[in-house]
């Protein structure tokens, strides 16, 4: 065997044992921790909804849709800047998933179901201290 053909190998083996080894370090490391993908189905009563890319008024749109009396899937809830409509008032914001597909947040003022400055009942609540984060994956 030539001195190239014995440094090719040589080259080859160590780079296999380097694979082997980044292999079996990366197994042996924790998996990151998955997302709860629980949904509840939940009602927005009024017209022309519209979804936010964050839990505030200020955030864009994350769609053009503007919901009205339709039932969507939610995530979770968070609080958020406080809406007003009427008599009824919230700081509570629920991320949802549109008829159209998109994720977003909507006020929980427009949910059906729930109370003045309250969560929606059913859907899980992100709190400082507790396990539920609502990011999506």
């Amino acid at each position: 065997m030539s001195s190239n053909s014995t440094a090719r190998l040589f080259s080859l083996r160590a780079l296999c044992a380097t694979l082997l080894g980044l292999s079996a370090v990366l197994g042996l490391m924790s998996a990151p921790a998955q997302a709860d993908i629980t949904t509840s189905p939940v009602h927005i009563w009024a017209s022309q909804v519209r979804v936010r890319q964050c839990a505030s008024t200020t955030c864009g749109l994350a769609s053009q849709e503007g919901l009205t009396n339709v039932t969507v899937q939610a995530f979770c809830q968070r609080w958020g800047d406080r809406v007003a409509d009427g008599p009824y008032y919230n700081h509570y914001w629920v991320e949802i998933i549109t008829p159209q597909g998109w994720l977003g947040w909507v006020s929980a003022v427009y949910v059906s179901g729930g109370s003045n400055d309250g969560p929606v009942p059913g859907v899980r609540v992100e709190t400082d201290s507790g396990p539920v984060y609502c990011e999506y994956p």
